[in-house]
């Protein structure tokens, strides 16, 4: 999906940036955490993919509190009053008229303090991977008090050290060089004056623990279990003040929504919205698929060692490569010591696996092949569906320097030339069906 546009609504003086995305049927409005900067989220791969997945069933809009990412800096955090008009002037802007509110992190708190103000405005309400109350004790659930003081200290160290990258490893579990990429997030998301003050409010007392009672709007809690940022302690305890709030618990301990495993995450929030769950998005064609294995490849490997076999594989390679180039092949997967190809016709892909099986010796090196023609399915770069496992089959059946092809490869090679010989018919292995082979000659 591309970038959506940034825009500006002003609100009391204040420059609120915002974005508008998607054309689904469900609404939804995104409350902002700590960290956030709209036209960031469209920088990293994870984030993208996460709201271009959102956009396919959602028209969703995104914006920066004030004092964070594009919008106006600001001499202290809005207090409560605010931030839910900021919110609703959001929802007036993209043209929301009463959207499913999902706070994200510290953004829990201004989302179910809307919800419990605005009913008129909020159609359902979401905590992902968020807090309705980060310093307040009673939102502490389950956490001894040892744990809460713990919890509480990390919180202002976080604020304390803003910029400088601490605790990346905690804030984005999984990531490579976490502390570095966590700097260069909290600088683009906020100044460090400006996150000691919205620490400061929560310090002050800001919490919607009181509120969450009085929530009667569908509400569903989403947090994953090992999140060390949001305990799933406390996640519980919220759920449980909210009447019929839905808990639901993710494996992972990925604080931000979009890292790490969003499958069951997305799948969520569809059914929450009502949303049909994705069509899978495949092509269908008819197409003849070759397999090609080294035989003896462990043994060469230990004979030779890694360097000299390395060596080898890169020939093997060209070799294929030059067959598949020969005959209009298109390669779909290299297995290191083999190869998985495509063809427009099966007498092309049975004269591309004898080129190469006839080529390998010359290096010293020896395949099989399987070749078999089917109906398969166009995954993006792979493919998929039962004529492929017939043809991985058919080619562990063959022996050294041998191509091996089903009976449908043989009777639509009529006239071509090639000359085949019956080799009976076999069960394969996860194969519902006995398959006739052939050898070529």
């Amino acid at each position: 999906m591309e970038t959506p546009p940034t825009s500006y609504l002003e609100h009391d003086g204040i420059k609120i940036a915002w974005q508008v995305f998607g054309d689904g049927p469900a609404e939804m409005l995104f409350v902002p955490g700590w960290v956030s900067n709209v036209d960031l989220f469209w920088q990293y791969p994870q984030s993208r993919e996460f709201f271009t997945e959102l956009a396919a069933f959602a028209r969703v809009a995104l914006y920066d509190k004030p004092g964070t990412g594009a919008s106006d800096p600001v001499e202290v955090a809005p207090p409560v009053e605010e931030r839910i008009d900021q919110l609703v002037h959001v929802m007036d802007a993209a043209s929301l008229s009463r959207p499913t509110v999902i706070g994200v992190s510290e953004g829990g708190v201004t989302a179910c303090l809307a919800a419990a103000a605005r009913p008129d405005r909020v159609e359902r309400l979401v905590l992902l991977d968020a807090s309705a109350g980060l310093l307040d004790p009673r939102a502490k659930g389950e956490m001894s008090d040892a744990e809460h003081r713990a919890w509480q200290a990390f919180l202002r160290r976080t604020a304390e050290t803003w910029g400088e990258g601490r605790d990346g490893d905690i804030w984005l579990a999984g990531t490579p060089n976490a502390d570095a990429a966590w700097g260069r997030l909290q600088r683009a998301c906020a100044s460090p004056a400006v996150a000691r003050r919205y620490y400061e409010s929560w310090a002050d007392g800001l919490s919607a623990w009181d509120v969450l009672p009085a929530i009667h709007q569908p509400t569903l809690v989403l947090q994953r279990t090992d999140d060390r940022v949001l305990p799933v302690k406390a996640a519980r305890v919220a759920a449980q003040q909210i009447p019929g709030a839905k808990m639901v618990e993710l494996p992972g301990a990925e604080h931000l929504p979009w890292l790490g495993d969003t499958a069951e995450m997305l799948a969520q929030l569809r059914a929450f919205v009502g949303a049909p769950p994705p069509v899978a998005r495949t092509d269908r064609v008819l197409a003849t698929v070759m397999f090609t294995d080294l035989v003896g490849s462990t043994d060469q490997l230990a004979r030779l060692g890694d360097a000299a076999w390395t060596a080898r594989l890169d020939r093997h390679a060209r070799i294929v490569r030059g067959g598949l180039e020969r005959f209009d092949g298109r390669l779909i997967k290299s297995t290191g010591d083999g190869a998985v190809a495509v063809f427009s016709g099966p007498a092309r892909a049975t004269e591309a696996a004898r080129w190469i099986l006839e080529a390998l010796p010359g290096e010293d090196l020896h395949a099989r092949a399987g070749v078999h023609v089917g109906e398969i399915e166009l995954q993006g770069d792979d493919i998929a569906g039962l004529a492929v496992h017939i043809s991985a089959r058919i080619m562990g059946m063959a022996a050294a320097d041998e191509v091996l092809v089903s009976r449908t490869v043989h009777d639509l090679t009529a006239g071509s030339g090639l000359r085949f010989t019956d080799r009976g018919t076999h069960s394969l292995r996860g194969i519902p069906d006995e398959v006739q082979l052939y050898a070529l000659a």
